[in-house]
């Protein structure tokens, strides 16, 4: 399963309630793999978590290269909004679909559970691997999740400093949220019409009504999240499982999901904010 959707839209937390059912391991941000050169960020050498994507790393170096900086390069030239009409088209380049095929099998090797969940966001990988993966690895049965969050929220959360990405101004804010889910929405549309499962969810639902919620991927997905529900209706306390990157939720031991949202404040801002964002975000 891959989630799209825009930077702080709760698609970490998304990947982390998934990746607690039976058969299904969280892997987080997988597209920084070439960037952190393979590493998980602030994870110690002796950790699970570590050591998981140590042995990714090791095979992958076997088959491919140990040049991170050049294979980040290709990431950002195939898969970075910027490249959206040459991806779009389906023009890759050949040795980003070598890398990106060396990567997915030694990530297979390592993994037993049934369902992959990778949260890596970008509208232009997911058409890149929804045509990579089905060809040329053993994983099948790719499904698409597009998230995406109340714009006010998002828009303060942009604005804020000390986050995993730079802050942003309040229009620049807009513009980015607004831009970034027409190309997931446009995006999901278009691997539908290939003949992919996907669906689109609001991380509202995901707090308020998560069995729901739970139950609606599921049908959309054509997928079992087995005793994912359970655990959601005992309020049992969720384990992160290894995931790459993303938020700082991955780092915690464990986690109980919100059951609740504060409201934001009717203000001008927010109105305009809503406004905005009026045609992707309706309730």
């Amino acid at each position: 399963m891959y989630i799209l959707g825009a930077g702080r839209s709760g698609t970490t937390i998304l990947d982390i309630v998934l990746g607690n059912a039976d058969n299904a391991i969280s892997l987080g941000e997988v597209n920084r793999f070439f960037k952190r050169d393979g590493i998980p960020p602030k994870r110690e050498d002796d950790t699970a978590t570590a050591q998981f994507w140590g042995r990714i790393r090791s095979q992958f170096e076997t088959s491919v290269s140990k040049d991170y900086p050049s294979s980040e390069k290709l990431s950002r030239q195939n898969e970075y909004h910027a490249a959206f009409f040459k991806s779009s088209r389906g023009k890759t380049d050949k040795p980003y679909r070598e890398q990106m095929n060396a990567l997915y099998h030694a990530i297979d090797k390592e993994t037993k559970d049934e369902l992959l969940i990778e949260s890596s966001k970008y509208p232009l990988r997911a058409l890149n691997i929804s045509k990579i993966l089905k060809k040329d690895t053993s994983i099948e049965n790719l499904v698409f999740l597009y998230m995406k969050k109340d714009p006010v929220k998002v828009v303060e959360s942009f604005q804020k400093k000390g986050l995993e990405q730079p802050p942003k101004g309040y229009l620049m804010s807009n513009l980015y949220y607004l831009l970034v889910n027409l190309l997931c929405r446009s995006t999901l549309n278009k691997l539908k019409r290939r003949g992919y499962r996907g669906t689109e969810i609001r991380f509202e639902e995901l707090i308020e009504e998560p069995v729901a919620t739970i139950a609606k991927v599921e049908k959309d997905l054509g997928i079992e999240l087995v005793g994912l529900q359970q655990k959601i209706e005992n309020r049992d306390r969720l384990k992160p499982g290894p995931l790459f990157d993303g938020n700082r939720l991955r780092l915690k031991s464990e986690l109980q999901l919100q059951n609740s949202l504060k409201p934001s404040p009717s203000t001008f801002k927010n109105t305009l904010t809503r406004i905005i964002n009026l045609i992707i975000y309706r309730k």
